[in-house]
Parts: structure tokens; C-alpha cells; sequence
């Protein structure tokens, strides 16, 4: 593992002036150090001089995984003696909580899951965030959601693959979907939640294209002089889309439809639901839900049918 990944061991901040680097979960585990700034101040609220002190209290501690000196993590149980760099224990299966005092513990200490006993429960033989083989054993490094019992994944999948990018809005179970008692249960085995929007949430643009319209003629001879993709705001050349699918458009000269002519739908479309009257009728008599709904089965269809076409808003 790098040192610098941030879904491993938090961003990493670089104050050349102070000549002093660390990272974001070092610092939230650390048992000497506490948050006394604002976000703005320090280094995420924690002040310098206080970083600058656990650094002195740490350099005399010994690290229970590497033997060097500067161990600012301890496990949390009081007859324990453990201490560890955070990037050490990491690599050595401990296991830090990102949730109230920030506790951490040794293997020997560590929370763990256990099996739900069932008997129709068959046990998963793949991730099911990375999809790869796993070994059907709840260990540090295979966890399982606490719902449905169903979903494993390996530790690193969950963290770096789904919580670092979805963030806490929009990160729960991959097959039952829960979030609560998701959450709640991945924070326990030492799994850090980013308090922020889904990483592609954040995305500039990131749904420019839903903006954009079809406009394109697909009849198999274009009329138009001005090319297919012209569309005039009314009259015979202005495109008008599949009232079904969205993904194909035609003047009207040039599939010869009458010139007030605005529920249209493609020659796939039309396969698809037999025959353009059978449309029109479904479109009168179904509520918008259902029809949502049926859009959305004929468009998967035309997908898998049509691979290469681009495109496939839904009009109602």
C-alpha cells in the first residue's frame, strides 16, 4: 500500500514552513492529540503546537509491528500495551474506529463478526463489490453485511472501491441496499466513511448529457437540404423524437408524416410493442408510473437489440 492513499491512511497534508507532514487518520487516532481548532485552523482543526507535542510524547514510544520509534496509536484495551504507527497497523490487521474517540485495537482485541446460523444460507463464493473468488471465512480481511447476511466483500474493496467514492449519503449494501445498520456495522470493523457527497456526485458536468436532446435524422433518405441534423422549430423539417425510446428522430417530410404529426415511434420501437396503434393506445389508457415502467423495459430492449445507438431518454 502506498502511504499516500487517502482511503488508506487519509489525505496527507505537506507544511513545508513547519517542515512537518502527516496524515488525516493519523491524527484522528492518535492518543495524545485532540481537535481544539476550527475546521480552518492547523491542520483540520488540530493546532500546531499540539501536533508538534504528541510528536515529542510519541518519539519514546516503541511501534509493537516495525520496532521504531514515534508509536502515537495505542490499542484501546487498558491492560494492553500495544503501540503503533497508524500506516504499521494497517498492514499488521489492526483495526481503528472512525467514530466517537476514535478507538483503536490490536488483533488480539479486535471487534469481529460472527456467522448467522441459518440453514438455507449458502455461503457467497465471490466479492460482491469486485466480484472476484473469496474464501467463505469472516476474517480482518473478508467482512459481510449485517442485514441480508448475503454480501461479502474483502475490507479493501469496501473501503477504497464503495466508501471512499460514495461517501455518507449514498454508501450502504451493495445486494439488500441498507444503510443504517450498514453503516453503523462497517464503522465498527474500521471502516472510514467520508462525511461528504459521492465522489461522482462532486463531478463537474457530470450530467451534462442528460441535458442534451436528440436531434438527429434517422429516416433511410434525408430530405432535408440542410442535412440530417437540422431541425427547423416547426414544420415538415423539424425532428421530432420517438415518442417511446427518444434515441431516434425524423423530419416529418421525410418519413411522409402529416405535418402536425407529434407522437412518432421508430420502426424498433414499433417491432417492439406490435404496431404503432397498439402504441398510441397504451400511451391514452396507462398512468405516467406505468408507463415509465414499460419505457423502461423498451428501452432496455432496444439497447440490447441495438448496442451501437446512442442515447435513450424517456418521453412522456
Amino acid at each position: 500500500l502506498s502511504d499516500d492513499d487517502p482511503a488508506m491512511f487519509g489525505e496527507k497534508v505537506t507544511l513545508k514552513e513547519e517542515k512537518l507532514s502527516v496524515h488525516y487518520f493519523c491524527l484522528l487516532t492518535s492518543c495524545g492529540v485532540y481537535q481544539r481548532g476550527e475546521e480552518d485552523e492547523g491542520v483540520f482543526g488540530f493546532l500546531l503546537e499540539d501536533i508538534r507535542q504528541e510528536i515529542r510524547r510519541s518519539a519514546r514510544l516503541t511501534c509493537s509491528c516495525c520496532k521504531k520509534k514515534g508509536a502515537c496509536v495505542g490499542c484501546n484495551v487498558r491492560s494492553c500495551r500495544k503501540m503503533f504507527h497508524f500506516p504499521c497497523g494497517r498492514k499488521s490487521k489492526y483495526i481503528s474506529q472512525f467514530t466517537g474517540l476514535f478507538p483503536s485495537y490490536c488483533p488480539d482485541h479486535s471487534p469481529t463478526q460472527s456467522l448467522c446460523v441459518s440453514s438455507d444460507l449458502s455461503l457467497p463464493q465471490s466479492c460482491s463489490i469486485c466480484l472476484d473468488s473469496i474464501e467463505p471465512v469472516l476474517s480482518y480481511s473478508i467482512l459481510k453485511c449485517p442485514s441480508c447476511h448475503s454480501s461479502w466483500f474483502h475490507r479493501d474493496c469496501v473501503q477504497v472501491r464503495q466508501a471512499h467514492s460514495a461517501g455518507l449519503f449514498f454508501f450502504r449494501c451493495t445486494l439488500c441496499n441498507n444503510k443504517e445498520t450498514f453503516q453503523e456495522e462497517m464503522q465498527r470493523m474500521g471502516i472510514y466513511i467520508p462525511e461528504r457527497d459521492a465522489s461522482w456526485e462532486l463531478e463537474e458536468n457530470a450530467y451534462s448529457e442528460l441535458l442534451e436532446v436528440y436531434m438527429h435524422c434517422d429516416a433511410l433518405t434525408c430530405l432535408c437540404t440542410h442535412g440530417r441534423t437540422h431541425s427547423a422549430k416547426t414544420g415538415w423539417f423539424e425532428v421530432i423524437r420517438c415518442r417511446l425510446c427518444g434515441s431516434r428522430g425524423t423530419h416529418r417530410r421525410c418519413s411522409e408524416l402529416k405535418l402536425d404529426t407529434r407522437d412518432w415511434a421508430c420502426s424498433d420501437c414499433t417491432q417492439a410493442t406490435d404496431g404503432k396503434g397498439r402504441i398510441c393506445w397504451f400511451l391514452t389508457v396507462y398512468s405516467r408510473a406505468e408507463r415509465l415502467i414499460a419505457f423502461s423495459i423498451i428501452s432496455r430492449y432496444v439497447k440490447t437489440r441495438f448496442p451501437n445507438r446512442k442515447g435513450c431518454d424517456l418521453v412522456t
